[in-house]
């Protein structure tokens, strides 16, 4: 599958911001697709460890992942910024309802669409499931005209990118997790919160220990026992 970039956005200039997310839970595996392994459908949720400026904290859809690289969107960073803020030319009123995601460092200036659908149509590719994405200003104009719901309809500015073999070496150095998407999250209102809830299942804290003056002090034995 080859995703041809071809509507252009004009930005305001405003940066993401953070919210709160519902409820979200790590599929075991998607069909035909053996958990662990990246592909179109599943999530690359950063590792605690990585500290990055684009990609520390974030939850990344994939769309392809082969021999010449992957392509994929971060889903868990929304912005202020509406679609027709975006896009001047929209006369729809309804694109003031849709707000735009950051879906990665590469291509800040094109749009790309995420669309849940039972009857695709001409313009869209297919991802996982009941996801298919587009570029195609078509595609676009005629979800707006049918007042597609944002629960159905999430848009990206920019996209997230990795040469070939680079993801598979960032996976083996323990930058990522992949488990299978959930794709209601993936649609959600509020998606900031989303990493905060998927990190805690993939590397949990533990327990910590309020040590209070009052607890009782813990002295260490240094003697091995008998």
């Amino acid at each position: 599958m080859v995703i041809c970039v071809a509507l252009g956005v004009a930005l305001a200039g405003e940066s993401v911001a953070g919210g709160p997310l519902a409820p979200v839970s790590v599929d075991p595996t998607l069909p035909g697709t053996r958990a662990g392994d990246p592909g179109p459908g599943m999530f690359l949720v950063a590792s605690r460890t990585l500290y990055d400026p684009h990609f520390g904290e974030s939850v990344v859809y994939l769309i392809e992942h082969g021999e010449d690289g992957t392509l994929g969107l971060i889903v868990n960073r929304s912005s202020d910024i509406s679609l027709s803020e975006a896009v001047p030319d929209i006369e729809d009123k309804q694109a003031t309802a849709h707000r735009l995601y950051y879906g990665g460092p590469v291509g800040q200036s094109m749009l790309f669409m995420l669309i849940r659908s039972e009857s695709p149509t001409e313009g869209m590719a297919h991802v996982a499931n009941d996801v298919y994405i587009s570029t195609d200003r078509r595609v676009l104009d005629e979800a707006l005209a049918t007042r597609k719901p944002r629960g159905e309809l999430h848009f990206y500015i920019g996209h997230s990118g990795w040469g070939s073999g680079q993801l598979d070496f960032e996976i083996s150095q323990g930058s990522w997790h992949v488990v299978a998407a959930d794709t209601d999250a993936i649609f959600s209102d509020e998606t900031n919160s989303l990493w905060n809830r998927l990190i805690e299942q993939l590397e949990p804290m533990g327990i910590e220990v309020n040590n209070r003056p009052s607890l009782p002090t813990l002295v260490l034995r240094t003697q091995p026992l008998q």
